[in-house]
């Protein structure tokens, strides 16, 4: 069954202990994921630890792809909250400031899942896609508030070419870092200079050549 089959025949919980139960079984998979590993990923193993039976969880969710693209889902979620709350306390700051801010918010709403990312993102292929969309247009709201006088319709152009895939690609590195020889921090901390980097290569109208 397909991703989009499974979610069409998902059951969509109406009352508030269906949806506490929704809830339960999306949070057991990090706690199966924590003892036995993302391999070890089963419905059994899901609805032991959400304290369901397996029936209780089938009637929500028909497979684990199912499971998976709830997650998925939810996770889009955090990330737009990151992304509206950003774009609302920063509106007036320059483009810099706001890159940095970002990055650290969407950073700390990848880690929560950054074991589950991989298996979640084969699920629904589409993610990245859309991570990158909106990243798209969270940078040209961005840009166009910065001022025509400040960056030309080229660096506009060419900024919002490489923006959204540089930080969809150091936001999933820096959220995935850990125990090697650069800290989640660490890595963070790169992601955010790099990115910064990129921003001030772009002084004005004058165009800069790395």
């Amino acid at each position: 069954m397909t991703t989009a089959q499974s979610t069409l025949t998902r059951r969509e919980p109406k009352q508030q202990r269906s949806r506490r139960t929704v809830d339960d079984v999306l949070a057991a998979v990090q706690l199966v994921v924590k003892r036995h590993g993302t391999r070890a990923i089963t419905t059994n193993r899901i609805a032991e630890a959400a304290g369901v039976s397996i029936g209780s969880l089938y009637q929500y969710f028909p497979d684990k792809r199912a499971i998976f693209t709830a997650l998925h889902d939810q996770h889009v979620d955090d990330v737009r909250q990151v992304i509206e709350q950003t774009t609302d306390a920063y509106s007036s700051a320059p483009l810099e400031e706001f890159a940095r801010e970002l990055v650290h918010g969407l950073v700390n709403a990848h880690v929560d899942i950054a074991e589950l990312h991989e298996v979640v993102s084969s699920a629904v292929p589409e993610s990245a896609l859309g991570f990158r969309n909106a990243l798209h247009d969270t940078f040209g709201r961005a840009l166009s508030r910065a001022g025509q006088d400040r960056y030309s319709l080229d660096e506009t152009e060419r900024m919002l070419f490489v923006l959204p895939r540089m930080v969809e690609s150091l936001v999933h590195g820096a959220a995935h870092q850990a125990r090697a020889a650069l800290s989640r921090d660490g890595a963070t901390s790169e992601a955010i200079r790099t990115v910064l980097v990129y921003v001030n290569s772009f002084q004005g109208n004058a165009q800069k050549h790395y």
